[in-house]
């Protein structure tokens, strides 16, 4: 219902009304330290914030064509999305399938920040086939998800804003990635399976043009896009997933939680939002406490 932009019966909040259990494929797409299936290396810096990438493996123009993607084939790539699925019940609980990291980080990953944006310069037709190589992977792990599995959603996820604006041009982003965003898209939107897409930062510029393309949930960061806006230009077509700070959740107070918990169960009375943190991290027990008592005090309406 509250996709469907209807009033639902609660505001959903999967964190503590379990009706959303996540799965994944087989890819590794990150580690605590060693390489993860594409080649990077990761190292563990910070517990609380997980391992950051320490090599970058693809370092000349030259070998993007021949470099070794991770095959999404084989039956270990789905065997434990396809065994977890098994033992949810489907009647009352949604599937949503993890595509694992973007293209615009899996490039950054496998060749560093620095080069993928001076290659898009001096070499932009590099580039280009990066993206697309990357993008032929994620779509067969999107089609085995749906077809084998049968997820209700996928995941997308892509970190393309900083606090204030996003990493590149809007332009750069609609010659690079959004031609293969859309092709992940189309493979949800054929097979009816709703498209969920992530991303940290300040990302309103981008919100057209994914609209345009097909997104049904968007799970941006509160503190960094005007929730407010985006319902009132997209509330009908967009459900907005998220709407508690993270900053909030790990240095708030539980006073601060309440209030944009209550701020989030009024903008989501109608249908249209997902209660949940806007980012996943160790949050203080108080502050999680005052959250999902906020939500059950205040955030179902009819009960079943």
């Amino acid at each position: 219902m509250a996709v469907n932009h209807e009033p639902p019966l609660w505001i959903p909040c999967p964190m503590f009304d379990g009706s959303v259990v996540v799965i994944k494929h087989g890819l590794i797409e990150h580690c605590e330290e060693g390489k993860d299936a594409w080649g990077v290396k990761w190292t563990l810096r910070d517990p609380r914030s997980g391992p950051f990438p320490s090599s970058h493996p693809l370092k000349d123009p030259s070998e993007v064509d021949d470099y070794p993607m991770p095959s999404p084939e084989g039956s270990t790539v789905i065997k434990e999305a396809k065994e977890k699925a098994s033992r949810v019940n489907r009647g009352k609980v949604i599937l949503a399938g993890d595509n694992g990291w973007g293209l615009f980080e899996r490039a950054w990953l496998l060749v560093s920040m620095r080069r993928l944006f001076l290659w898009s310069f001096t070499q932009p037709e590099v580039v280009e086939r990066l993206i697309e190589r990357i993008a032929e992977v994620k779509i067969r792990l999107s089609e085995r998800l749906i077809e084998e599995v049968g997820v209700d959603v996928i995941l997308y996820g892509d970190d393309w804003g900083m606090e204030d604006r996003l990493l590149f041009s809007p332009e750069w982003w609609r010659r690079f990635i959004k031609p293969w965003q859309a092709e992940l898209y189309k493979i949800a939107k054929k097979n009816d399976v709703l498209v969920f897409q992530h991303s940290d930062g300040r990302v309103e510029a981008l919100i057209p043009d994914l609209v345009e393309i097909g997104v049904d949930i968007l799970n941006v960061q509160r503190e960094c896009n005007d929730w407010h806006w985006i319902k009132r230009l997209y509330g009908d077509r967009v459900t907005l997933w998220g709407g508690v700070s993270a900053r909030t959740l790990d240095r708030g107070t539980p006073e601060d939680v309440t209030r944009e918990v209550e701020e989030c169960i009024r903008l989501g009375r109608n249908g249209g939002l997902i209660l949940a943190p806007g980012h996943s991290l160790r949050y203080p027990w108080e502050n999680i406490e005052a959250m999902r008592r906020t939500w059950m005090e205040k955030g179902w309406f009819r009960r079943t």
